[in-house]
């Protein structure tokens, strides 16, 4: 049997662009031009490896995390150095912190939401 990769992760948004705007600003990678159309825009990752893709859904719903309203599907973890220079970092390119978990109040992760209410993770 021939091995299977993860070539990307998708999210489903209203306007691909605009969101690929975001995390490209938050990673610092940037959109592979050649691989991105008006409905389907790809960042890479400078280095290689899985890259993230943004999808345009016309019915698109933001989760209402942390109430189960609308559940959230998935989320993206994002690896930082310094949770405090990554807080920085997320607000500057347009992130809202959401509220930590009771139970995980000392954990070594922060949790936020991107402009079109998908949440992810800082984590130390």
């Amino acid at each position: 049997m021939s091995a299977l990769n993860v070539i990307a992760f998708a999210l489903d948004c209203p306007d691909p662009h605009r969101l690929a705007g975001f995390y490209g600003r938050l990673l610092g990678w940037e959109i592979d031009e050649a691989e991105s159309a008006a409905d389907w825009v790809e960042l890479a990752h400078p280095e290689g490896g899985v890259r993230l893709a943004f999808q345009r859904d016309p019915h698109y719903r933001p989760t209402t995390w942390p109430s189960p309203e609308v559940p959230q599907k998935a989320h993206v973890d994002v690896r930082v150095d310094d949770l405090d220079t990554g807080h920085e970092r997320a607000l500057a390119a347009g992130a809202t912190q959401l509220p930590q978990p009771p139970d995980q109040a000392d954990a070594s992760f922060r949790v936020y939401a991107d402009p079109d209410g998908h949440p992810f993770c800082l984590c130390a």
